[in-house]
């Protein structure tokens, strides 16, 4: 990793701490920001509210030179020229998964936005695909920065003596994550399987309900909880329709744990041949990765993981956006 950070000029957008944006923000930020401000919205970003006070607050930085550089997607408003933006996936231009009001607001006003910006920055080769199409070829250059795994998880020592083989999901009900799909297809898969479902995040009354026997909500948990869930796992249940990158995919694999993913975006291009691949869009195809998720298990050696975080180290991606972002300064 290059010692060298940032010139001072380069203000940073520090509000993101939700999410996959705030993960890929707490690791990246303190490593390549130099002597620049730190700002921070009290608001959404995703909502005109955020961007004017992210506007007024970038204002006088930017009229002395400054460059606005956030690891999210929403770039003040007025300054595009003067920004620099992650754009992790396009799920705000996807009518499945955005409200019709945010497709509506993204489409019109936000698009527009990121095709004035002088660099986007993104995490996987799909996304730079998709967003690059957005874009158009007069928009700016879209480059793969990647995304980091935690080098903590090779400590887990994978444990699947329970009784019953183990799924784990990630990601509560987000609409992406599909987990009323994954619901009735373990529904499915559970008699010949014998196995249970762990849910991880936050999930409505509603979904639960939806939840058949078997399937254990257990709600927002600490990152060592959610290493020691990897470890316990058969294997990580993420039929997601979408995902820009899927970082939930590279943790379970770099803790030991296959996936059984859906064969859709980044996901293929992260997993690769460490999980199975199904449809997220029918239930069949979902039960039967499950099935052989327990029959036929993957075994993840430790090679195969010490690689796989060798080569999603964080001080790397750092590297590679601070090599970015000097390239149009």
């Amino acid at each position: 990793m290059s010692s060298v950070l940032l010139p001072d000029h380069v203000h940073v957008d520090a509000s993101w701490i939700a999410g996959g944006i705030g993960r890929f923000s707490s690791n990246v930020l303190p490593l390549v920001r130099g002597n620049g401000r730190e700002l921070v919205s009290r608001l959404d970003k995703a909502r005109p509210s955020g961007q004017i006070e992210m506007a007024a607050r970038f204002t006088p930085l930017g009229a002395r030179g400054g460059i606005f550089l956030s690891p999210g997607f929403a770039p003040p408003f007025g300054w595009e020229r003067r920004s620099i933006v992650t754009v992790h996936d396009l799920h705000f231009l996807d009518r499945a998964i955005a409200s019709p009001l945010r497709y509506w607001y993204f489409r019109a006003a936000v698009l527009r936005q990121l095709r004035r910006c002088r660099l986007v920055l993104t995490v996987s080769q799909n996304s730079a695909t998709q967003v690059q199409a957005a874009l158009g070829r007069n928009g700016p250059q879209v480059v793969v920065v990647g995304n980091g795994v935690d080098a903590a998880l090779l400590a887990v020592q994978p444990d699947r003596t329970a009784p019953n083989p183990q799924l784990l999901f990630v990601g509560g009900d987000k609409t992406n994550k599909n987990l009323p799909m994954a619901l009735r297809a373990f529904k499915l898969a559970q008699h010949s399987t014998g196995a249970e479902l762990l849910v991880v995040g936050k999930v409505s009354d509603e979904t639960r309900h939806l939840a058949p026997p078997g399937v254990r909500f257990v709600g927002t948990v600490s990152e060592p909880q959610l290493a020691d869930l990897y470890g316990q796992s058969t294997a990580l249940l993420m039929p997601s329709i979408a995902e820009g990158f899927g970082l939930p995919a590279l943790e379970a694999m770099a803790a030991g744990t296959p996936v059984i993913y859906g064969n859709r975006d980044a996901l293929p291009e992260v997993v690769g041949d460490l999980g199975w691949p199904v449809d997220p869009f029918d239930d069949r195809s979902v039960a039967a990765g499950i099935e052989a998720a327990v029959r036929e298990p993957i075994d993840i050696t430790e090679h195969q993981r010490q690689k796989l975080v060798e080569r999603h180290r964080w001080a790397d991606v750092a590297d590679r956006v601070r090599s970015a972002v000097e390239g149009v300064l």
